[in-house]
């Protein structure tokens, strides 16, 4: 592994790796992996390539969060017009000159809190994939935040939300899915099934009515797939098994 570029970040150094044998890129900010992208920009993280899939075949996206930049230029690759908020201006530069994101997708410097507040466009699909060293989860996606995101959704659109997770059972996934709920969405929980330190969990909020065998088919065996009902998650592989489905 070698460093192509340091930096200093908002939360400590921000260094961009190299593999020697591949090509692939890694971002990394305060010690923390932020990205890690293929040769060319696709990425070579499980969730964003979910993430990619659940967002696409959107007119328009609107994605928190840039890091490498490989979920924006997934979704620019696959037709989508794509706005990336981020309130590191920093991170445009990075994805733009090391991880191969395209020049066609629209960068705004802007704390998502605040660009929801005054944005009043709307879009098929919004992904948001914001953290890092010292982030809360729930400090960032309270209520009101989370009203003003279903605000900037199309009718038929859909949200998806990855969260990381340092336990199996951490409770901050499903205490943001029910704030999705809360607004007349419909809730889902894509599980990773990795054996590792940290996991991911990623909510999909959709304004239409989803197909569970699509959903289940997109979830493959490396997601355990759940459906939010009532405040309470229904495994929905394990229901269409009884019911001889």
């Amino acid at each position: 592994m070698r460093i192509l570029a340091r930096f200093n970040g908002p939360n400590g150094e921000i260094r961009v790796l190299e593999e020697a044998s591949t090509g692939a890129r890694h971002y990394q900010e305060g010690g923390v992996s932020q990205s890690s992208v293929l040769a060319g920009g696709e990425a070579d993280v499980a969730y964003v390539s979910l993430m990619a899939t659940l967002l696409e075949n959107s007119a328009n996206a609107l994605l928190f969060g840039c890091g490498g930049g490989a979920l924006a230029t997934m979704l620019h690759r696959r037709a989508s017009r794509v706005v990336v908020v981020d309130a590191n201006p920093i991170s445009f530069q990075l994805a733009r000159v090391f991880f191969w994101m395209p020049n066609g997708v629209e960068c705004v410097t802007a704390d998502m809190r605040n660009f929801v507040c005054t944005e009043r466009r709307t879009f098929d699909a919004i992904g948001i994939d914001v953290g890092g060293p010292r982030f809360s989860y729930e400090a960032v996606l309270q209520p009101a935040t989370i009203a003003r995101v279903r605000g900037a959704l199309s009718a038929h659109g859909r949200i998806a939300v990855n969260i990381s997770c340092d336990v199996p059972d951490d409770p901050v996934p499903g205490r943001i899915a029910d704030r999705f709920k809360a607004e007349g969405l419909e809730v889902w929980a894509f599980t990773e099934n990795a054996a590792s330190s940290e996991l991911n969990v990623v909510i999909l909020a959709s304004a239409r009515r989803e197909a569970p065998s699509a959903l289940a088919e997109i979830a493959g065996e490396s997601w355990s797939l759940a459906r939010l009902n009532g405040g309470r998650r229904i495994n929905r592989r394990r229901q269409m098994a009884a019911e001889g489905r």
